[in-house]
């Protein structure tokens, strides 16, 4: 696989300086050329790629903010743990620098009276002292007190940065915060509004193809219900015209016939009827009507 890189690398290299050594061109255009080719195509790639591969990508733009917040926000409890720990050691800087500082204070008296008085002795913090051991202990204080105290400016200024950083580190990361609540709410915001123009304008075209010519779902099933309905109308204009083209013997035989004969039941029912009556009028005396 290494060996297979290699030769591609070599390839591509060897390539390149056959075109700049044949091309009338100097390197720098060449690659100029190369460059915009390359930010052409991105642009174009980025113009056809999908809708959901772009919100995966913002997706992943904003988790990735929020793990950099994390990164920060531990860099920051760091810093302030490290505050704490410089804080205590000023405090103990400051305690020595001012107890050395008492002792010194209270060693001048002593010196001078051993030195106006000329004694062998001295008095100092409980102990008898040559006077020669007490200046040489003073001189190890003093200088341990020079070295304190500049140790003690320099951690102050070392502190008061390191809080401003702590401070403008706390201001950034609220800020970053913010903005990644807003880049969160435009996001969803904005994915919401493009899905809802996106059904209007699906609903817009439905509508608008409509209103050129009428191929909606309904219209076309309007459509075939009236290609049905003629087709329904024609077969039944069709019979009509046929059954008035068959003969009436052979069409309605049957029906005349029973008709014939149900005239006749009602005749023989009629005549019945009325010499029956005729019959009860001879018998009452009424003289029958000529």
């Amino acid at each position: 696989m290494m060996k297979k890189l290699m030769v591609i690398a070599g390839s591509s290299l060897i390539s390149l300086v056959l075109l700049v050594t044949l091309s009338s061109r100097s390197l720098s255009e060449l690659l100029g050329y190369a460059k915009a080719t390359a930010d052409t195509t991105v642009g174009q790639l980025e113009e056809n790629v999908p809708n959901a591969i772009h919100d995966q990508k913002l997706r992943n733009d904003i988790e990735h903010t929020h793990g950099e917040i994390i990164d920060r926000r531990v860099k920051l409890n760091l810093a302030s743990t490290e505050v704490r720990r410089m804080q205590g050691e000023i405090e103990q800087l400051e305690s020595a620098v001012s107890r050395r500082e008492t002792i010194l204070t209270e060693a001048y008296p002593a010196l001078e009276t051993a030195a106006q008085d000329r004694l062998t002795e001295v008095l100092f913090a409980g102990t008898k002292w040559l006077p020669t051991e007490l200046g040489a202990e003073i001189d190890r204080l003093l200088m341990e007190q020079d070295r304190d105290e500049r140790q003690l400016s320099i951690r102050r200024e070392a502190l008061d940065r390191l809080l401003k950083s702590v401070e403008q580190g706390s201001s950034a990361i609220a800020q970053m915060e913010s903005k990644l609540l807003e880049a969160e709410n435009d996001f969803q915001m904005l994915v919401v509004r493009r899905d809802q123009a996106e059904n209007e304008n699906e609903l817009l075209d439905l509508v608008a193809a409509a209103g050129r010519s009428g191929k909606t779902a309904a219209a076309h099933l309007g459509t075939n219900l009236e290609g049905i309905r003629g087709d329904v109308e024609r077969l039944e204009a069709r019979n009509e015209a046929r059954r008035e083209t068959v003969p009436v013997g052979t069409r309605d035989k049957s029906r005349l016939t029973q008709a014939y004969d149900r005239l006749e039941r009602l005749k023989g029912l009629h005549e019945k009827r009325q010499a029956e009556l005729n019959t009860d009028d001879t018998a009452a005396g009424i003289p029958q009507l000529e």
